[in-house]
């Protein structure tokens, strides 16, 4: 997030508040060198639909907070935030942002929008005391009336370590917005940058994406969200908690999933040899009717499965969307799955690319 530094305005006299501009970019955007603007960008109220038509690539969003009333403890009784306060002119200095990252339109989402927010400071009363050797002047030469040099000595003295905070409220006036550059290339680059984020095409940046995730996850272990699953006569079934002996969803399957993830958990029925697996959520009820000869978690939104013995992936509907085609498949990550086919590791991405190890 590029921000620029909050600078403090005086106001009556003695109260001091503060004003925080800052500029998010898209993803993608740190990939390409775009430079600011010349001309001054303007306020423009069309939809995003027909800018990006137009040839507008949004490069991000550009927020001002300008703060102009605080009160703190027990003065916030009655604390007021109108349109009617005083402020300065916010319009002016998101367009100047918008103009230096590179902007030609800016529109605006709230214009001068008052708004509370929580606030603290250190400044209550001391909690934390104790001993500090200070540097402590006296005059060590005195002159007629007045002191002709001043020494210093050591003492230690008890001084306040730590003061207690203090809550409060602040009232802000809030201007932001969308900025948009005519760049119909830019368009085209950052789509191809999401495109490759989203879709990594090769072996090694797959697996320096995916591997530390995963070892990771491995050493924090399984995380047991959800309804436990208990065994009662050679069936699994679900109880409220595991304080609670409280049976939710009656004993009926043959196996069930490690755990709970994206409120569902992979359960089989059938015989042990001729077990087939689906996905109940957490009442119980079949999302992904039994179908499959293996299912592990839903993770990313998608699950490994396996069907005539090779594994492949469906969606949380149950729609196949990577063919069955490995003969390991781990869980998805942030777009990746590790997979392994005739004992050679590789990696496979949503839209069903795989890149095997050289």
């Amino acid at each position: 997030m590029a921000a620029t530094p909050p600078f403090l305005v005086l106001l009556s006299g003695c109260a001091i508040f503060s004003s925080n501009l800052t500029f998010t970019p898209v993803d993608g955007l740190s990939d390409v060198k775009i430079s600011s603007r010349s001309t001054p960008a303007k306020i423009s109220n069309e939809s995003d639909k027909i800018l990006e038509t137009k040839g507008y690539a949004y490069i991000g969003f550009v927020r001002l907070e300008d703060e102009v009333k605080a009160c703190w403890d027990k003065e916030c009784q009655n604390f007021e935030c109108t349109a009617s306060l005083p402020h300065k002119d916010m319009t002016k200095e998101v367009l100047e942002k918008a103009t230096a990252v590179g902007g030609d339109l800016l529109v605006l989402g709230s214009n001068a929008k008052p708004e509370i927010s929580s606030t603290q400071k250190k400044g209550g009363p001391c909690i934390r005391s104790g001993d500090q050797y200070i540097q402590v002047p006296y005059c060590c030469k005195q002159g007629r009336g007045y002191c002709e040099s001043t020494c210093y000595r050591t003492e230690r003295r008890t001084v306040c370590l730590e003061q207690a905070t203090i809550y409060g409220k602040k009232c802000s006036f809030i201007t932001d917005g969308k900025v948009w550059r005519y760049d119909p290339e830019l368009i085209k680059d950052l789509a191809r940058i999401k495109w490759e984020k989203k879709y990594p095409r090769n072996f090694e940046v797959m697996k320096k994406a995916y591997e530390p995730r995963f070892q990771e996850d491995l050493k924090k272990g399984l995380s047991r969200v959800g309804p436990p699953a208990v065994k009662v006569g050679g069936k699994y079934g679900f109880q409220e908690s595991v304080q609670s002996n409280k049976m939710i969803i009656k004993p009926q399957y043959t196996d069930v999933y490690y755990t709970w993830s994206e409120d569902l958990i992979a359960v089989s029925v059938g015989e042990r040899d001729q077990q087939l697996w689906g996905f109940i959520d957490m009442t119980g009820k079949w999302v992904i009717r039994t179908s499959y000869q293996a299912a592990k978690n839903i993770c990313d939104g998608v699950a490994a499965v396996r069907v005539n013995n090779k594994y492949g992936y469906i969606d949380k509907k149950g729609n196949l969307i990577i063919k069955p085609q490995f003969d390991v498949a781990w869980d998805f990550m942030q777009g990746i799955a590790r997979i392994k086919v005739s004992n050679k590791k590789g990696y496979v991405n949503k839209a069903g690319e795989v890149f095997m190890e050289p």
